[in-house]
């Protein structure tokens, strides 16, 4: 059974938003159990009401448990299951016949060690089937909707949980999902609505939770991790993103020969030929990062420009419609090589325009600045120089984004510039980026810029890449095309 057909239709509500929840799998010798953790963490950190059950115990850790799901003074909307894999099978049945509406499965031991484990996997499947009851998992860490519920069995006190947001992460690894999606949001302020451990995706499955999301008010950006589909669900995962009106996300493991090997004990999946899956991807409009550092940058981009205050469009940008703005002749020369590497290249600016430009800067500036593109005004440039040729560059026909490189060492630069570029760009449609150096001395710079949805790069290439994501989901056809100006 490795997909479940498509005349099955779940609420998934009673997973992501679960007025009640139930902790089975507490331990009453060891308070370190995963099963503790989530019990303490749902009970005082989240806003679902949290039961704990403990079959010969009246409190765990200091709090009162139940002895049986029977003496539950309630139905409870979601179950918790940490426990091995022989004891699951029963413990699922139960939970069924008594109306739980969702769970999720911690434990491994199942499809991802071979055929024993897949027939106890299935068993577990056919009865939640039979009792309309979907569950995550197995062999996964569930999901954080904050402020409602939290599955993660990991300690609060180790956790690096990003801001509420608008992006939707959905992880066959719990690994990943808790180190480079949530340190890596953390880092770049990215905000997140729901985190997901799909595991084996034995049920839930990643094109359920694409049809899910896209219904989701709170969430615009839906990012996945995949390590492969059961057969089949690939084609109907791109389909579904195809029609979606958010933007899809997808970074993938096990494209090597190594990493497919991996998956398969990892999660039980079937890895794909990365040929085919980049080409379907593109094919399907789903934007497909490479590396752990342009996935961040694509989802920075992507939930800042999501916003509905922000005044700018991000459609309609074409390759080469690039200008680049800098005081430092350096910084344009590393901009314009690395964007031939991502396949853009700088809009030509006419005689006219770059004479106008020039006008536009103080003398000294004026007599020493390269006014081809990337704009050079050097270190004698001010923060009115960059001011003025900003909001020249946003009335430029020939120009549809702009990368602002700032080196805010420059002396005649001030704290003050972020202010004065957010309120030039928040009258245009254009999208600007800007690169800052990430340094807590130019947070006030940074913050004032991000703050109205102008992003912020820690690297050169890292902005050129939030670019290149911009002008991938204009190419993919996800929006419909704006004109500027």
């Amino acid at each position: 059974m490795n997909e479940i057909d498509d005349e099955y239709k779940f609420d998934l509500s009673p997973i992501f938003r679960p007025k009640s929840t139930v902790i089975i799998g507490l331990s009453t010798r060891n308070p370190d159990h995963p099963g503790n953790a989530m019990f303490s963490k749902n009970l005082m950190e989240m806003k679902t009401k949290a039961y704990g059950i403990a079959p010969k115990a009246q409190e765990v850790d200091g709090h009162a448990v139940y002895n049986s799901l029977s003496a539950l003074p309630e139905v409870p909307d979601l179950a918790v299951v940490a426990l091995s894999a022989q004891h699951t099978l029963p413990v699922i049945t139960e939970l069924a016949e008594f109306g739980v509406k969702g769970a999720v499965i911690i434990g491994g031991g199942f499809g991802e060690t071979g055929k024993e484990g897949k027939k106890m996997q299935d068993a577990i499947v056919k009865v939640c089937l039979d009792h309309n009851m979907p569950f995550l998992g197995p062999n996964c860490i569930g999901v954080y909707s904050p402020p409602i519920v939290d599955t993660f069995f990991l300690p609060s006190e180790r956790m690096v949980k990003p801001k509420q947001g608008n992006v939707a992460i959905i992880s066959q690894s719990g690994g990943v999902l808790v180190d480079q999606f949530f340190i890596n949001c953390k880092e770049r302020d990215i905000g997140i609505s729901t985190a997901v451990s799909i595991g084996n995706k034995a049920m839930v499955n990643e094109a359920m939770l694409l049809n899910y999301f896209e219904k989701d008010s709170n969430t615009d950006v839906m990012a996945f991790y995949l390590e492969g589909f059961h057969e089949g669900g690939g084609r109907k995962f791109c389909e579904i993103a195809r029609k979606s009106r958010k933007d899809v996300v997808v970074y993938s493991g096990g494209i090597s020969k190594a990493g497919k090997v991996a998956a398969g004990s990892h999660t039980g999946s079937l890895a794909s030929n990365a040929s085919i899956l980049q080409g379907a991807y593109k094919q399907f409009s789903i934007i497909n990062p490479t590396t752990e550092q342009n996935l961040t940058n694509v989802l920075k981009i992507y939930s800042m420009l999501a916003n509905p205050f922000r005044k700018y469009s991000t459609m309609a940008i074409h390759r080469d419609k690039v200008s680049v703005l800098s005081v430092s002749g350096g910084h344009g020369v590393i901009c314009s090589d690395l964007m031939e590497k991502y396949g853009l290249s700088l809009t030509k600016l006419s005689a006219r325009q770059k004479e106008d430009i020039g006008f536009l800067l103080n003398p000294v500036a004026y007599r020493i600045a390269g006014l081809n593109n990337p704009i050079d005004i050097t270190g004698s440039g001010t923060d009115a120089d960059i001011v003025n040729i900003l909001e020249y560059l946003l009335n430029a026909k020939n120009v549809e984004i702009i990368l602002c490189l700032l080196v805010p060492q420059v002396p005649q630069l001030t704290m003050r510039l972020g202010r004065a570029i957010m309120q030039i760009g928040s009258k245009y449609k254009k999208p600007i980026i800007a690169y800052v150096p990430w340094t807590p001395k130019y947070d006030l710079i940074r913050d004032a810029l991000e703050l109205n949805y102008i992003p912020c790069a820690h690297t050169i290439e890292e902005t050129i890449q939030m670019a290149a994501a911009l002008i991938l989901k204009g190419e993919g056809g996800l929006r419909k095309k704006m004109s500027f100006v």
